[in-house]
């Protein structure tokens, strides 16, 4: 897992496999195109340009793809209503292997009416 890598190796030691000259939406309108649905979108950072890219690829196809990786009780919704079909909230309910109950009920709490 890259944040695993990180903590253990240091930033200095991130090594780029592959970066794409496409856009975040180019790809997401090629799921759609091939009617590919449950992509996961996963922000690997929290800066601007990282959610920026997110959510571009989530205009490109609103319904069509998740989004994963520093989902909140603050953002859920944001990310929901820019196309999320889902947001994937592992790293927000579960530490150090537990889940904690509590941010679950308050994230539960944000997205459903009533």
């Amino acid at each position: 897992m890259p944040g695993a890598y990180r903590r253990e190796n240091g930033a200095d030691n991130l090594k780029t496999n592959f970066v794409s000259d496409k856009p975040s939406s180019w790809y997401a309108e090629l799921y759609q195109r091939d009617q590919l649905t449950g992509g996961h979108v996963i922000m690997l950072g929290s800066d601007d340009a990282s959610r920026q890219t997110a959510l571009e690829a989530l205009q490109a196809w609103p319904g069509g793809l998740q989004l994963g990786g520093g989902v909140t009780t603050d953002n859920a919704m944001q990310y929901l209503d820019a196309g999320a079909s889902h947001v994937i909230v592992t790293s927000f309910v579960f530490r150090e292997g537990r889940l904690e109950e509590q941010r679950l009920a308050d994230l539960v709490s944000a997205l459903l009416p009533g």
